[in-house]
């Protein structure tokens, strides 16, 4: 697995918004870019893949009939898994609300909507509160913004819900 930078991340992150963009135009259709939550600059190691495959085989799983385009690719962002969906950008948006808030790992990843135009569809358009941060239940953004918490306990946070979502599916 490839090193990244910090700055390389913010240069990933403007290219998946360019193509986000270009795929929006193309297909005139909502989008999903899911994305995991790993915090630092080395976003893609075993932990991150293993995480974005289960969790995009659950969005697949919601969507499977209206999947018209799905790329999984692994950038400085860790792994980005995109799909366009054939359905209205809110009611994908309340499905992967659902899964965010009652999968597993629903917590260690974050998966963005926008509608066919590419504004992004927010928890709070649709009478949701904003995710609140695994370790301490304050606003997720404040605690990001704000570096609240060390990289190793987001680290450790991200280790045990996976090893957890391991123990669940081999009993």
């Amino acid at each position: 697995m490839k090193k990244y930078k910090a700055e390389d991340v913010l240069i990933a992150r403007e290219e998946r918004v360019e193509f986000q963009q270009k795929l929006i135009e193309e297909y005139n259709l909502p989008l999903i870019s899911l994305r995991v939550n790993y915090p630092g600059a080395e976003k893609d190691n075993s932990l991150t893949r293993n995480i974005a495959e289960v969790m995009k085989k659950e969005i697949i799983n919601k969507f499977v009939e209206q999947i018209v385009y799905e790329s999984h690719e692994i950038t400085a962002e860790g792994p980005v898994v995109t799909m366009i969906i054939e359905n209205i950008a809110e009611e994908i948006k309340i499905k992967t609300i659902d899964v965010e808030e009652n999968h597993i790992l629903g917590r260690c990843v974050d998966i963005d909507v926008y509608d066919n135009l590419g504004n992004g569809i927010s928890r709070k358009q649709l009478g949701y509160n904003g995710r609140k941060c695994f370790l301490c239940g304050d606003n997720a953004q404040n605690c990001v913004r704000s570096r609240k918490h060390k990289l190793e306990e987001v680290i450790s946070f991200i280790n045990e819900k996976y090893n957890e979502y391991v123990k669940k599916i081999i009993l």
